[in-house]
């Protein structure tokens, strides 16, 4: 689309971004696997951990193994981009040699007018390659120094078919115009990155290291996780040449329907990296095609980003010193950037393009929901309980499988999902109208950040809920209840004020209000957290015995929200006498912090003795010599 002030990105570079996410989200689950699920030397480190004689040092040594598990995963998409751009930086030089290239000197006249006409800021290499056989053309190189490679035959076709020449040429400098050639071989060096890192290696590990259940369970993730990083690279590659059409079809219009109406074909196979040839006609004819936001591409885009909320979230609330929604709501703003620039952008082109369709709203708000769900469950490292086949997995106080909510709760907040996402797209739709034919393209500056942040805030509350719903049973009343505090619900109340009156303001007044909701309500919420309110629990009658592995399987079996609401100071008070009689000494120094907290009333106390609880709990269950009987769920959430 063009209008006032800066163009918008392609489709190619919307696509570009879901792949990007999908790789990084793959990569971190890579680097979890084998830097952290499946190494030994954790178990030794938290066993030391265990053994310590104070309260204190055992949560600060406990403390800095979780954060260290939380930042070494980040090597999985770290070596991810080192290879990615070693290959990049290494593919032209070896391009060149595998084709025994030399520059193309002198030009056929008809290149030559070609190249002039292009009027790229900078003139490319044209280097002739000794494969001979039907003409062929396809750029590469780096940034300011991009080469197109032409096959040899390609000087002798120059003057019996210029039209057919000039046309594909136009269509290769088209691709250097749209400054795709470098995306394209980063998207290429990453999927390929991938597989050698963590899809082929992870498969092969699980059928090693584990049983055919955990095999399967990681097998088929890596399946999916496949299937989407090919399915989207394929999408970029393709969007990209239909954006190299439109160019060539400004310099040649002629050549370029004459080259789509009778050129040769791609062969069909199961991945077309090239749209048919009438597709790409159609396309020519009428640009506003490409407008058409994607459902699939949204369902795509929800998976990923679902993934990398619930996979970022586990780590942002060990490694944050700030309030779990709080933590939640970054790891959402995290993936929510990207998705606003996929999703968002599409619709929001399409409505400014007034080629949206109320259909096509619903579609890809309802597909980004469903995404969203799909990836929680897909999620690899928290999603699955690695421990229940891997004794040393350190990874049971992240773990929140979706199977365990209750059926009824699980509805209720998949239609609230649905119905957000579906809320945010038509809130977009609704800004195109509103602000693009007053300041074009402009305006989508302005409503990328207040979208992201809105996805923000769906992506980080659901995700937290979820966790929450799955480890603590929790309805959906308690889950509100908890959750939305007083700060956060000014911050929900100004955002979805902002997001109701903006549109319907002039952009320039408009801006100080996105302003403002970016900036002083998630201020307050950080630096004044205020206590979360009682939550109805159900009664649990607290272990009548001292020993350490009975009051544990008490705590795994009946979870937090049976000991007692986290204002409930009279239940954590007896809770704190049960413990103070443990014959565990570290269990009766948390029994001491929790009577502490009641006397005090002090929230903190109490939630830094529960964290106590439950990881040493957690390390009489794996580390011990006489561990802890295997729980059942659900499984109980530090700090809450």
């Amino acid at each position: 689309m063009r209008g006032n002030g800066p163009t918008l990105p392609s489709t190619s570079v919307e696509r570009l971004r879901l792949l990007f996410l999908t790789v990084a989200a793959g990569a971190l689950f890579g680097g979890y696997w084998f830097l952290v699920l499946v190494q030994d030397g954790w178990s030794e480190r938290n066993r030391a951990c265990g053994a310590l004689p104070g309260i204190e040092e055992f949560l600060d040594c406990s403390t800095r193994i979780l954060v260290l598990q939380a930042l070494v995963p980040l090597a999985g998409p770290a070596l991810v981009a080192v290879l990615t751009v070693s290959a990049y930086l290494a593919a032209p030089t070896v391009i060149t040699h595998r084709h025994g290239a030399r520059p193309l000197d002198p030009w056929p006249r008809a290149i030559r007018e070609t190249v002039e006409r292009a009027g790229l800021d900078r003139t490319p290499t044209l280097m002739l390659s000794e494969q001979s056989g039907p003409l062929w053309m396809f750029v590469y190189g780096r940034r300011n120094r991009h080469r197109v490679m032409l096959s040899s035959d390609t000087p002798l076709c120059a003057v019996t078919d210029t039209e057919r020449v000039t046309a594909t040429l136009a269509h290769e400098l088209g691709h250097l115009r749209n400054r795709d050639v470098d995306r394209t071989y980063l998207a290429v060096f990453a999927v390929v990155s991938l597989a050698l890192v963590t899809i082929a290696p992870v498969g092969l590990s699980a059928l090693l290291v584990t049983g055919p259940t955990p095999a399967l369970a990681v097998t088929w993730r890596d399946l999916v996780l496949a299937l989407l990083v090919t399915g989207t690279w394929a999408a970029v590659v393709r969007a990209r040449e239909h954006d190299a059409d439109l160019w060539g079809g400004d310099l040649r219009p002629g050549g370029m329907l004459a080259l789509l109406t009778g050129g040769k074909q791609e062969r069909r196979g199961l991945l077309r990296l090239h749209p048919p040839h009438e597709r790409r006609l159609r396309v020519l004819l009428d640009p506003d095609l490409l407008l058409r936001p994607s459902a699939v591409e949204a369902v795509a885009t929800g998976i990923a980003a679902g993934v990398v909320v619930t996979e970022l979230g586990v780590s942002l609330r060990t490694l944050l010193p700030v309030p779990p929604l709080v933590a939640y709501w970054v790891a959402g703003l995290v993936a929510a950037v990207p998705v606003s620039g996929i999703v968002g952008l599409a619709v929001w082109r399409a409505g400014a393009a007034r080629v949206l369709t109320r259909l096509q709203v619903l579609a890809c708000g309802l597909g980004l929901g469903a995404g969203l769900v799909a990836g929680l469950v897909l999620a690899p490292r928290s999603g699955v309980r690695w421990s229940r086949w891997i004794p040393t997995a350190p990874d049971f106080t992240a773990v929140a499988e979706p199977t365990e909510i209750q059926p009824g709760t699980a509805i209720w907040m998949t239609v609230t999902l649905l119905a957000l996402t579906t809320a945010v797209t038509g809130w977009l739709a609704l800004a195109a109208r509103a602000w693009a034919p007053r300041a074009g393209t402009r305006a989508w500056r302005y409503t990328a950040p207040l979208a992201a942040l809105m996805l923000a805030v769906v992506l980080g509350t659901w995700s937290l809920a979820a966790r929450l719903a799955a480890s603590e049973q929790w309805g959906a009343a308690d889950l509100a209840r908890l959750m939305i505090t007083p700060q956060a619900a000014l911050f929900l109340l100004v955002l979805a004020l902002v997001a109701l009156l903006a549109p319907r303001l002039p952009l320039r007044t408009a801006a100080p209000l996105l302003v403002l909701v970016l900036v002083l309500p998630p201020s307050l919420l950080i630096l004044s957290p205020a206590p979360p309110p009682p939550v109805t629990t159900r009664a649990a009658a607290l272990p009548d015995s001292p020993q350490a592995g009975v009051i544990c399987l008490g705590l795994f079996t009946v979870g937090v929200s049976g000991f007692g609401a986290p204002a409930d100071h009279a239940a954590k008070a007896r809770l704190g006498e049960t413990l103070r009689d443990s014959d565990d000494g570290l269990l009766r120094q948390v029994g001491e912090l929790f009577l502490r907290g009641a006397r005090t009333r002090s929230q903190d106390l109490e939630g830094l003795a529960w964290t106590a609880f439950v990881r040493r709990c957690d390390h009489l269950r794996r580390y011990h010599d006489a561990p802890v009987p295997e729980p059942v769920s659900p499984f109980p959430t530090e700090g809450w």
